[in-house]
This record gives structure tokens, C-alpha cells and sequence, in this order.
């Protein structure tokens, strides 16, 4: 009784279908081809970099970064240009200053006040940030660049190149960074030329160390095999196959390498390693800062918040890139 029940059921719930299995044709329609629209394509096709560069555009992180750096960098170029003011010219008569204090004899206002000398501390703080980007900016390409190469040639030809290459590495590394930066002090004059070097020296081996791991994981892949079928030289292997397929990790290196940079700078102007007066830099304004900080804080204060400002854009936009770069967060 209960089976009879179920099949009734189904019958009610389905009457196109039979009982025994068979299917009633009259509950199909015919559609045919549509040819028109075969090879319509639903869905246009998005390569790599373009899908990146989507989802860092829906990143209201990665666009707030990159407002702020453009107006650091743009900052940087023009307000020197365009200000009354120079970086250097100074008035005893009127310093420690607070901000947006008027000068009686020249009429003009110092946004961030004066320093102890009376130079208007706004126009050194672009002033210094066009030597701490620009030292950030170079080293960070000269480490990329030298990375780059060494890491390729290391992890593509591997066995006893890549030994010999990875253990002048260890050793590089090894080298405390100071050491290099007094060393190169006592030869030649403070300036913007000598940090870039002393940190170049050093700087590029964590960017060789992952290269080579990248060149390494990919250099078995079908496209390398066939390449080498073909003939291509290592070079070219290198040059037109690796290095485009790890430029996304390089980029999101770069970009995390330029804050460290731009921190290890205003470090060494502190200890007064850096760029010699009456130039600035966000560090040698902090050091200054430093000596008045109990009467007069904003002249440290303003340094400081540049520096974390630039180094929380660059980290956070880093972030941001290596997310957008992951093949597996593509939808």
C-alpha cells in the first residue's frame, strides 16, 4: 500500500514521465542552432595585468596610498620651485617660531614656523623629502636591478655557479650595513652619491636571494623546456621568460624595499651620517627636532609624521600589490 502511495506521488508530482522509466518526448522542445550567436564571446577576455590592475582600483587602500604619495612626490617637486622662501635662508632675528607665524619685516608665513637659524620649516621639509625619495627611488631601482640579474644567473644555471654565487651572498650579507656607510664616510664626502652606494652594496641581496628562488621554482616549466628545444640563448631565456613571469613579485619588493630605505636614510642623517648642511632631509630635520623637542615639538613633530605617513603608504600600497598580483585570489 505504502509503495503504491509513493508511486502515485510521483505521478501527480510528474505526470510527463511514466512510471516504467520512459520519458513522454512531448515534454521537450526542440531549439535547434543558433548560429548567429555561437561564437559570441559572453565574456571579454582580462590578461593578467589588467585583471591586477582592476583590483587594485577597487582597493580604496591602494587608492588612498597612491593620492598620498602623489602629492608627496608632486610636493616634493614644486613646492621648493614655487615658494617665495628658500630652504636655506635664515633669520636669527625670527626663529623657533611656531606654526603659521607672520614675519613682521618680510610679511611672509612660515606654515610649520621657523627653525633655530629662522629657515622656514615647510619649504626644508619638501626640501627633504625630494633627498629621502630620491635616495629611496635609487637604491631601490639599483638594487632591483642588480638583484635581477645576479639572482637570474644563480638560479637559472644552479650546480656549482649557483654555490659559488649564494655563498658571496652570505657573505656580502654578513657585512653590518654601519660598518660599510662609516667606511665610505671616511673616504668620501657626506652627500646624497655616498648613501646610495653604501646602501647599494648591501641592499641588493635580499632581492637576488628571491629571484633565484623564483627562477629556480619555474626554470622546469614547459614554455622554459621548449624555449631551450629551440635554440634560445640563456640570456634571452632569461631576459624574455623569467624575468616577465616573477615582475609582479619584483614590483611588490620594490615596493616594500623603498620604506626600509627611506627609514635607514633618516636614521643615518640622525646620527649625522647623512646629507651635509645646509641641505635637509627628513632625518636631519627630525635630528634637529630632537635638540628643542621639549620647548619647541612641532619641529620634531612634523618630520616624524612625513616619515610614518611615507613609509605606511608604501607598506600598505606593497600589501595591497601583492594581493592583487596572486593568481590564486583572481576570480
Amino acid at each position: 500500500m505504502a509503495r503504491k502511495k509513493q508511486v502515485q506521488a510521483v505521478q501527480n508530482l510528474l505526470p510527463q514521465y511514466d512510471v516504467s522509466g520512459k520519458i513522454d518526448p512531448s515534454a521537450f522542445e526542440e531549439l535547434g542552432v543558433d548560429r548567429d550567436n555561437m561564437e559570441v564571446i559572453a565574456r571579454p577576455s582580462i590578461s593578467f595585468w589588467k585583471d591586477a590592475m582592476n583590483r587594485i582600483k577597487r582597493s580604496k587602500t591602494a587608492m588612498v596610498c597612491l593620492v598620498l604619495l602623489l602629492i608627496l612626490v608632486l610636493g616634493a617637486i614644486f613646492v621648493p620651485i614655487f615658494s617665495p622662501l628658500d630652504y636655506e635662508t635664515q633669520d636669527v632675528a625670527f626663529s623657533n617660531q611656531p606654526p603659521m607665524a607672520v614675519n613682521p619685516t618680510t610679511g611672509e608665513t612660515h606654515i610649520f614656523g621657523t627653525d633655530s637659524l629662522g629657515r622656514d620649516i615647510f619649504v626644508r621639509m619638501w626640501s627633504g623629502a625630494r633627498i629621502s625619495l630620491s635616495v629611496a627611488l635609487a637604491v631601490a631601482i639599483i638594487d632591483c636591478i642588480l638583484g635581477v640579474i645576479y639572482g637570474g644567473i644563480s638560479g637559472y644555471f644552479g650546480g656549482t655557479v649557483d654555490d659559488v654565487m649564494m655563498r658571496i651572498v652570505e657573505i656580502i650579507s654578513g657585512i653590518p650595513y654601519l660598518i660599510i656607510v662609516i667606511l665610505l664616510m671616511a673616504i668620501f664626502p657626506r652627500g646624497l652619491g655616498t648613501i646610495i652606494i653604501a646602501y647599494s652594496l648591501t641592499g641588493w641581496t635580499g632581492m637576488a636571494r628571491l629571484v633565484r628562488g623564483q627562477v629556480i621554482s619555474l626554470k622546469q616549466q614547459e614554455f622554459l623546456i621548449a624555449a631551450k628545444a629551440m635554440g634560445a640563448k640563456p640570456g634571452r631565456i632569461i631576459s624574455r621568460h623569467l624575468v616577465p613571469n616573477i615582475l609582479s613579485v619584483i614590483i611588490v619588493n620594490v615596493t616594500l624595499d623603498i620604506p626600509s630605505v627611506i627609514f635607514t636614510e633618516a636614521f643615518l642623517s640622525m646620527l649625522g651620517l647623512g646629507i651635509a648642511p645646509p641641505k635637509a632631509s627628513w632625518g636631519s630635520l627630525a635630528n634637529d627636532g630632537i635638540a628643542v623637542f621639549q620647548m619647541y615639538p612641532t619641529q620634531l613633530l612634523f618630520p616624524a609624521i612625513f616619515i610614518c605617513i611615507t613609509m605606511l603608504s608604501f607598506n600598505l600600497l606593497g600589501d595591497q600589490l601583492r594581493d592583487a598580483f596572486d593568481p590564486k585570489l583572481r576570480r
